[in-house]
């Protein structure tokens, strides 16, 4: 019960009761005073009673169970809840398994025909795996070929090579014997022509070496000769550098292969011993 200025409101309310008991019958008195006699009411006594604590307990244990009723019912209200989603799934449950018990009939009735369709598939699964195996095998043999001759064409670009090699190795060896026979034919040449020119002098003597390098043309002509090595001997190393310039030009070196001109005979050193260039 709410307090009203320190006062329960229920005596609030009977004090105001009473005066409007008071009010009406004073009015009544009035307007009835040449017929009725007065009667007096009876008399309504109201005490103000200041709050007790049995009262105030007795609030509380109120307001207490005012909130475990609101729980209560929040309570009842969370159950209801629940019971209604259980309801709902259970409502969904039974319509997915109507679904699937309608699914399982469709299913049984298409049974029939897919028995023959399975065994069908089955006979082509087989049948495809089969033909995988036979194309894996294939494959696994046209791989081992290929590297197989992959290996073979290896080993024959390898023999060609070195087939190729030795018989560039022979060219070249036939090449370097022919260049070899004809330097030695035009070195044997260049000295018969200088020997028919050489005057060995009075003072030569066996053991005098006289060593000149000779620088040539293209055309043969000799265009340098310098004693490089000397004999000891002025008048000997002056003959054989007369020899040399007497000859003037090799004209048998004109048709002479240009590198092996260069290589051989652009300069070349010519040795001159008493014992070799006779007379």
């Amino acid at each position: 019960m709410t307090a009203f200025n320190g006062y329960p409101f229920s005596i609030f309310l009977a004090v105001v009761l009473h005066c409007s008991v008071l009010a009406s019958l004073f009015f009544l008195q009035r307007a009835n005073t040449e017929v009725l006699d007065i009667v007096s009411p009876p008399a309504i006594k109201a005490t103000l009673v200041g709050e007790s604590p049995q009262v105030k307990n007795s609030q509380v244990q109120q307001q207490r169970q005012a909130r475990r009723v609101e729980e209560q019912r929040a309570s009842q209200r969370r159950e209801e809840e629940q019971r209604q989603v259980a309801a709902r799934e259970e409502q969904q449950r039974e319509e997915a398994e109507r679904r699937a018990e309608q699914e399982r009939n469709a299913l049984q009735q298409r049974q029939e025909v897919e028995r023959n369709q399975q065994a069908e598939r089955q006979k082509e699964a087989e049948e495809q795996k089969q033909r995988e195996e036979r194309q894996r095998e294939e494959q696994a043999r046209q791989e081992e070929e290929r590297q197989q001759q992959e290996l073979a064409a290896e080993q024959e670009r390898v023999r060609q090579e070195q087939a190729l090699q030795a018989q560039q190795d022979a060219e070249a060896s036939e090449i370097a014997a022919q260049e070899s026979a004809a330097v030695m034919s035009y070195e044997s040449l260049i000295h018969d022509l200088v020997r028919e020119q050489w005057s060995r002098p009075p003072s030569a003597r066996n053991g005098m070496v006289s060593v000149l390098r000779i620088t040539l043309a293209p055309t043969g002509d000799i265009l340098d000769v310098v004693v490089e090595q000397s004999s000891g001997d002025f008048a000997f190393d002056r003959a054989a550098e007369s020899a040399v310039l007497k000859v003037g030009r090799f004209n048998e070196l004109q048709g002479i292969d240009y590198r092996l001109f260069e290589r051989n005979f652009r300069t070349f050193r010519l040795t001159f011993r008493p014992e070799d260039l006779l007379n």
